[in-house]
């Protein structure tokens, strides 16, 4: 991730505005909030996990988008080394 000038920016959303659909979450200024909670072990698994750097590793989030709570989902991280 790296910041861009403005200028770029508008270059870039115009050319993507041509190949993508409009995110459903999005405002009409093509931003949203996303609120995410991630649940771990008693005993930190997923931490400890991330921390000694194991490759394969799972993990539970909920997460929402625009302070919108008629819609939560319950999601299963998981990461593969391949």
């Amino acid at each position: 991730k790296f910041s861009i000038n403005q200028a770029d920016d508008h270059l870039v959303a115009s050319r993507l505005r041509k190949l993508f659909q409009h995110d459903a979450h999005a405002n009409q200024d093509g931003s949203y909030r996303v609120s995410s909670l991630y649940f771990d072990t008693p005993h930190d698994k997923a931490l400890r996990q991330k921390i000694d750097g194991i490759s394969n590793r799972e993990k539970f989030r909920i997460r929402y988008y625009n302070k919108d709570l008629s819609f939560i989902r319950l999601e299963k991280k998981i990461k593969k080394d391949i």
